[in-house]
C-alpha cells in the first residue's frame, strides 16, 4: 500500500519537542485530559467517531507528560459539578483539559484502475483537528490539525474491508499529527494556529 502523509508540522514538531525542557520520554504528568464527544459532520457514521475518539484517548495516554486518570474525580461525566476534580488537580499539579476531535473532512473515493491494472483505486482523505479548553472555564489553551491521505489498489471482494481499516489507518495518522501539534503549541503557550501568518498572506 502506498501512502501519502500530508503533515502539517509534524517535523518541526518531533524534533522541537525533544528540545523543549520537561518535555521527554522520562517526563513526570503535567497535564490531565478529559475526552469530549467527537465532533463531525453526517457523513461520518458513529463507529468512525467512535474510532476517533479512541485513537485520540490512545495517542494522548501514550505521552508521558498527559494522565488520564486522577481516581474517582477524574471519571465524572462531563458537564457535572467538578469542585472535586479540580481540587486533585491542583493537589497533583496538573493541569486539566477537555480534549475534543473535530473531523473537517472525510472523503473516501473509488478511482477506474490505473492504466494496466486491474484493480481499481481506493482514495481516502482525512482532514481533522485536535483541541483542548482548561477545566472547568472552558478556555481555549490549544489546538492541532491534522491531514493524512493513502491511495492504493483494492479488489472489488475486499473494497467494504479495505475501506473500512484504511480509513481508520488515516485517522490515526491525522490524531498522531494533530496532536504533535498541539502538544508542542502548549508547551510554547500558542493557542492560534501555527500557519496563521502563512494563511493570510494568500
Amino acid at each position: 500500500m502506498t501512502r501519502s502523509t500530508l503533515a502539517l508540522s509534524t517535523a518541526l514538531a518531533a524534533v522541537t519537542l525533544t528540545a523543549i525542557p520537561g518535555v521527554s520520554a522520562s517526563a513526570a504528568p503535567k497535564y490531565y485530559f478529559q475526552l469530549q464527544p467527537v465532533k463531525a459532520g453526517p457523513e461520518v457514521d458513529a463507529d468512525l467517531k467512535r474510532y476517533t475518539g479512541e485513537a485520540l484517548k490512545a495517542e494522548l495516554a501514550s505521552r508521558p507528560e498527559w494522565a488520564s486518570d486522577v481516581g474517582p474525580a477524574g471519571q465524572a461525566a462531563p458537564g457535572t459539578d467538578r469542585t472535586v476534580l479540580v481540587a486533585e488537580l491542583k493537589k497533583r499539579n496538573l493541569r486539566g483539559f477537555d480534549v475534543t476531535a473535530r473531523i473537517e473532512k472525510l472523503k473516501q473515493e473509488v478511482k477506474d484502475p490505473k492504466p494496466g491494472a486491474r484493480n481499481k483505486q481506493l482514495a481516502v482523505e482525512v482532514q481533522l483537528t485536535v483541541f483542548g479548553t482548561t477545566i472547568p472555564d472552558a478556555k481555549l489553551a490549544f489546538s492541532g490539525d491534522g491531514q493524512s491521505a493513502s491511495e492504493a489498489e483494492v479488489a472489488e471482494r475486499r473494497l467494504a474491508a479495505d475501506t473500512a481499516d484504511t480509513t481508520k489507518d488515516v485517522i490515526k495518522d491525522a490524531i498522531k499529527q494533530a496532536v504533535d501539534q498541539a502538544v508542542l503549541k502548549l508547551s510554547i503557550g500558542k493557542s492560534g494556529p501555527m500557519n496563521e501568518k502563512h494563511k493570510k498572506k494568500k
